[in-house]
């Protein structure tokens, strides 16, 4: 497979990644700001209610955001691996079409010098026909030719 070929095909494997991760991206910030806002929401709140459970809250919060942001960087490295592996399939295949694409060519170089091995067979088995179609034709003249001979010969015998 040239290189062209396999450009082409990692760069629109890269680009159906790079759609999953933005999507991937655009809802861990949604996630996000709405973790800031409660956080937000939480300082505002904090006159109605004690320091201890605003600490609580943040620490609640805080911790949901490291689980997130370790989640999404799993995501990311599991689809990195997915495109890496979806890319040597892809090029595998490639390879098998091109190696079965190859075999057929040969097949059909083998094809056409039996093809032309035949013709020649024909061609010299015409030749060898018309050869002895001519041999055969000089004969039977030669024979006749005799035979008139031996009748002339004969009748100035019976003179």
């Amino acid at each position: 497979m040239d290189n062209n070929t396999k450009k082409k095909i990692e760069s629109e494997v890269k680009k159906t990644v790079d759609v999953e991760i933005a999507q991937e991206l655009s809802d861990f910030r949604a996630q996000l700001n709405h973790l800031q806002n409660s956080l937000s929401n939480t300082g505002q709140n904090s006159g109605q209610q004690t320091g201890q459970q605003n600490q609580q809250q943040q620490n609640q919060l805080m911790q949901q955001i490291q689980q997130f942001a370790s989640q999404a960087q799993n995501q990311l490295q599991q689809t990195d691996q997915q495109l890496q592996q979806s890319i040597q399939q892809a090029i595998q295949t490639l390879n098998q079409c091109l190696q079965y694409a190859q075999t057929n060519q040969a097949l059909n170089q083998i094809n056409q010098v039996v093809g032309q091995a035949q013709q020649q067979f024909n061609q010299l088995g015409q030749q060898q026909g018309q050869q002895q179609g001519q041999q055969q034709g000089q004969q039977g003249q030669q024979q006749m030719s005799n035979q008139q001979y031996g009748q002339m010969g004969q009748q100035n015998q019976l003179q």
